[in-house]
């Protein structure tokens, strides 16, 4: 048998390898009719946070954003930069951009491409402005250009949807998107309204994002992109999902009033095996099976009256048992959300909010439930009660309509949507002491007077408009120490010199019998006249720089990290170009357009250095010229009350001129005055009945009046405390070159020692399908036939 064996294979062998008569040739010019492959390929942009698919990316206008560029070498290693910008009319790189406008600074980042090798490119950007009200659209585009440059590419323009300014990304972090489908059409993404009425808006609350998990998450490393995000869902997301540096941005988001959901037990414990498990209200440590009754009490409370599907929804939950829940400790500051049973924690971290729910919310005994979209809106999302009204439009049609009855008049606020605030961007300042020209803030919030609202950017967006900025851009042009010389100080100083020179020389040696000394004397004289000039002039001697810079500094309660904004004048006798260098990624800086175009080559560098820079910014001869930065910035400590009444500073900084203001619930103010508070010593509060802070005249005007503005008790929410003070160093973590011989630096301090509480959630008083009518199928014959009649 095995030569049988043998000899058949030896048979069919020619079957396999083939006898070449039908095979064609594949000499050397076999391949010469293919066409040639490009030199490079790119994939479509995407924009942070990106969900799957990226063709349905969107943008936030106005706010700083990571994206990415996936660029191929095909024919040969190459290495250059890469150039991106973003649009609000797409235009390419041939149009030229000027650096003017918010979202025309272009980014630069260098890269490398490996031939044949897919590479992914992230840089950071400015959202840009609509250059209408109607637009929909934003644009991505980047150019590789060599080292060399003898080559360039273009990816071409990629279009993003535009992001209304009330709309806001609501981030799923999730392996199971189908389990979270139901979020898609809630009736808390988008404001309700009835198709049938004369409404062309595009008014929404959230974009739900469930981004891609397979690799690297497509999230900022960095607290100053995530500002366009209010919401962030973390589902089975695994421990290791999140680089170091985004689980720094997460945190920091969370403190300026970011809202972190933790979904159940799965959740609890990713979290708790990363840097933000101080995070959480509650701390796991084991699972549990769910308390049904706790569980059927909450359908029973959180059910809106209508809602007849509880009781069913109560057999469904009863009807399997070992249902998991997490147990753990309760953190000191967490509460139980009222009617839950406990089975749902929430925590005020800093500015911000996590709501931990013990349980999984995408289970059916929860997801299937009629008042599961008011449960979400008013426990997980702290937004306020909605009612659905029926009301007759212009055309005579029924129509549905949702009011929020506590905020009558407002149909669709930012605030209500996202909680997350930046002082320097979005706080009203408001004082009762006589300040002139200090703050007009254009537009305020129907349901939070103290914040600023911009209806194209929302809340949080970047701004050189905003009160604190511009009463920053205010002390710096009356302090900063530059006035350009009067046409008739040379005047007078060519008098006094040649009055001294002539007829003053020749008495004084007339005088003294000496003079032949006269001529002698010329040359001091002219030195001597020289350095008077000069100092007529506020000017150094050569080629004069100055830098004047006014900071603030925003702290979190118990966090060492802090938001620092900036705003420098830069003066140069002589035209030239800055770079502007940060040491950490938490951060970004944009120039301060102030009337006439400024038309450089202003750029935003990526990758280069540990941090990003501002790039070539031009300021022309005896030219003041102004930019706004800001950054994250690690303080060395905390500073918080003390359980006996001291104020214990464990920052590196001295803080000087410091006051506690705290506004009681009643609306009365208590004010503290501390003097200096010394880096880690405690200082004894004691509060005085006062009205508004007494502040030393030694102190600057303006820097007095910006202390003012932001300790003023009118500034404040009831029911919070805050501490202000000055600190006369520099804060590092940013270097301007070529370096001034002059500079100055002040930065005021705002510490958030205690938040106003969060309002008590309420469910919604009805249902939106109470309204609508659910026709029969002879109802809906009719129709047809008195539709036909008609």
């Amino acid at each position: 048998m095995p030569r049988v064996s043998y000899l058949l294979a030896l048979l069919c062998l020619p079957l396999v390898i083939g006898c070449e008569g039908c095979r064609q040739d594949s000499g050397p010019g076999a391949d010469d009719d293919l066409p040639a492959q490009a030199d490079f390929t790119a994939r479509p942009a995407q924009a942070f946070p990106g969900p799957a698919n990226a063709t349905g990316g969107a943008i936030k206008p106005g706010h700083w954003m990571t994206a990415a560029q996936v660029l191929k070498s095909n024919n040969e290693d190459a290495r250059g930069e890469l150039l991106s910008q973003s649009s609000a009319t797409g235009a390419s790189f041939e149009t030229g951009t000027k650096t003017t406008s918010q979202g025309l600074l272009p980014n630069i980042r260098p890269i490398v491409l490996p031939k044949g090798q897919s590479r992914r490119f992230d840089y950071r950007i400015l959202a840009p402005l609509p250059v209408s009200g109607d637009q929909k659209r934003g644009y991505l585009s980047s150019q590789f250009r060599s080292n060399s440059r003898s080559v360039f590419f273009e990816t071409g323009s990629q279009p993003f949807n535009v992001l209304s300014g009330e709309e806001f990304f609501f981030i799923v972090l999730t392996n199971r998107p189908e389990r979270f489908t139901k979020l898609q059409v809630a009736d808390w993404v988008r404001p309700y309204r009835d198709e049938s009425i004369e409404f062309s808006g595009t008014a929404a609350n959230y974009r739900i994002v469930i981004p891609p998990t397979k690799d690297l998450l497509p999230l900022s490393e960095t607290m100053l992109d995530w500002t366009s995000t209010a919401v962030v869902l973390w589902d089975d997301l695994s421990p290791d999902a999140l680089t170091p540096q985004q689980q720094t941005a997460l945190a920091d988001w969370v403190r300026f009033g970011g809202r972190l959901i933790v979904n159940g037990a799965v959740a609890s414990d990713s979290i708790a095996k990363t840097n933000l498990l101080s995070l959480l209200p509650l701390q796991p440590t084991g699972n549990i099976e769910l308390d049904t009754d706790s569980a059927a009490d909450l359908l029973r409370s959180w059910s809106v009256e209508t809602d007849a599907s509880v009781d069913k929804q109560i057999a469904v939950l009863r009807s399997q048992s070992g249902r998991v829940a997490v147990d753990g400790n309760a953190a000191e500051e967490s509460t139980s959300v009222p009617g839950t049973g406990n089975l749902v924690l929430s925590r005020r971290v800093g500015a911000g909010t996590v709501v931990q729910p013990r349980f999984d919310i995408s289970s059916n005994w929860l997801s299937d439930w009629k008042s599961y979209d008011s449960f979400v809106n008013a426990t997980l999302l702290g937004r306020p009660r909605r009612r659905f009204v029926k009301s007759e439009s212009s055309i005579g049609l029924d129509s549905i309509q949702q009011q929020y009855p506590d905020w009558p008049n407002a149909f669709s606020d930012p605030v209500m949507n996202s909680k997350f605030r930046i002082s320097a961007r979005d706080a009203v300042l408001r004082t009762s002491l006589p300040l002139e020209e200090i703050a007009v803030t254009a537009s305020r919030s129907v349901v939070d007077p103290l914040v600023a609202v911009d209806s194209i950017t929302g809340v949080g967006g970047w701004t050189d408009q905003s009160d604190a900025i511009r009463v920053a851009q205010q002390v710096l042009r009356d302090e900063s120490g530059i006035e350009i010389p009067k046409s008739t100080l040379v005047i007078k100083s060519l008098g006094y010199y040649l009055l001294i020179l002539v007829p003053v020389n020749y008495l004084v040696f007339r005088l003294i019998g000496r003079l032949e000394y006269a001529w002698m004397a010329v040359p001091l004289i002219a030195v001597g006249g020289a350095v008077w000039v000069a100092r007529a002039a506020r000017l150094d001697i050569g080629f004069a720089r100055s830098q004047t810079e006014i900071a603030m500094l925003e702290l979190q309660p118990d966090y060492d990290r802090g938001h620092l904004s900036r705003v420098v004048s830069i003066y140069n006798s002589l035209s030239s170009k800055y770079d502007i260098d940060f040491n950490t990624v938490d951060a970004a800086a944009s120039p301060i357009v102030t009337g006439d175009v400024e038309d450089d080559e202003a750029s935003f560098r990526t990758g280069f250095n540990d941090g990003p820079s501002l790039a070539d910014l031009a300021v022309a001869s005896n030219t003041v010229r102004m930019l706004h930065a800001e950054q994250m910035v690690d303080v060395g400590g905390t500073i918080e009350m003390s359980s006996d009444g001291q104020l214990v500073n464990g920052t590196d900084y001295d803080l000087l001129d410091a006051f506690v203001v705290e506004k009681m619930a009643d609306d009365r103010i208590r004010i503290a005055a501390l003097g200096m508070c010394e880096s880690g010593l405690a200082t004894s509060v004691r509060f005085r009945d006062e009205k508004e802070l007494l502040i030393s005249d030694e102190i600057p005007e303006r820097t007095r009046a910006m202390l003012q503005l932001l300790g003023s008790p009118e500034s404040m929410p009831k029911d919070s405390m805050r501490l202000v003070a000055r600190i006369e160093q520099v804060i590092p973590g940013m270097t301007i070159t070529p370096a001034a011989i002059q500079r100055t630096s002040q930065t005021i301090v705002i510490g958030h020692l205690r938040h106003a509480p969060n309002r008590s959630p309420q469910k919604d008083y009805n249902l939106l399908g109470d309204l609508r009518k659910v026709l029969t199928d002879d109802e809906i014959e009719e129709e047809q036939f008195s539709g036909e009649d008609r």
